[in-house]
């Protein structure tokens, strides 16, 4: 992706250009780097899932039954400049057992 310029010259001025913009669509690719997580009871942890794409991705984060974890559980935060999607990463803190 980027810009280019076409130069078009044959010896009799002027020499004309012209500037295209290249954009590259792509569907979303998705790397997660810890495919196993561990915690005891008390401690936090995070989930991390890295995406890439363009246009921009939309990232959210699941329950087992589909159900869509509100932006308050998930925090979406770059680890460093990505273009064009951040990771997204999923905390959780304070681990309890789960109840049955």
């Amino acid at each position: 992706m980027g810009a280019y310029l076409c130069i078009a010259s044959n010896g009799v001025p002027p020499s004309i250009s012209k500037r295209v913009l290249l954009r590259v669509q792509f569907p979303p690719m998705l790397s997660i780097p810890n495919q196993l997580e561990g915690a005891y009871i008390g401690q936090d942890v995070s989930l991390e899932c890295h995406t890439e794409a363009y246009p921009t991705s939309i990232n959210y984060w699941t329950t087992e039954r589909g159900d869509m974890i509100v932006s308050g559980d998930v925090t979406t935060t770059p680890l460093f400049p990505v273009t064009p999607s951040p990771p997204a990463i999923l905390h959780f803190f304070w681990l309890r057992p789960q109840k049955m």
